[in-house]
């Protein structure tokens, strides 16, 4: 048999459970979890399309628990939010104005409108911006 060549012990194994449930007169409706289970772990490992064939199970239901597992595991993205700093005490000796705007990875922005702030008073804010996750 052709499946017993190519493909690995576990698949073969997943194979044969699947078999036997299948042929059991008693069997419920739908695939038990357990066995969805298996499959999309090996599906995640070899792929949906060699798994799906070697267990004749539907390619896009393969591929969906494969998928859901995955995307379980995900962790959701952190809403935004609005962190007020402390502003230090600035000189008013500078005669300059001026923007700073800080972006970081996440898409956090900082937008500093300070003016006669010199730059190394401004280090203090953006040190405290860029510590924050």
């Amino acid at each position: 048999m052709l499946l017993e060549r190519t493909y690995p012990p576990a698949v073969r194994k997943l194979a044969q459970q699947l078999r036997l449930w299948r042929t059991n007169p008693q069997r419920k409706r739908r695939i038990p979890e357990g066995l969805w289970g298996a499959a999309a772990r090996l599906a995640r490992t070899y792929g949906v399309s060699r798994i799906s064939r070697a267990l004749t199970l539907s390619y896009r239901d393969l591929r969906r628990h494969a998928r859901g597992a995955r995307a379980r595991r995900t962790r959701r993205p952190s809403q935004p939010t609005f962190i007020q700093l402390p502003a230090p005490a600035l000189s008013t000796a500078v005669d300059q104005h001026g923007t700073l705007e800080v972006v970081q990875g996440s898409g956090s922005r900082l937008i500093l409108r300070l003016p006669d702030a010199k730059p190394d008073e401004l280090l203090a804010l953006v040190q405290v911006f860029l510590d924050h996750p």
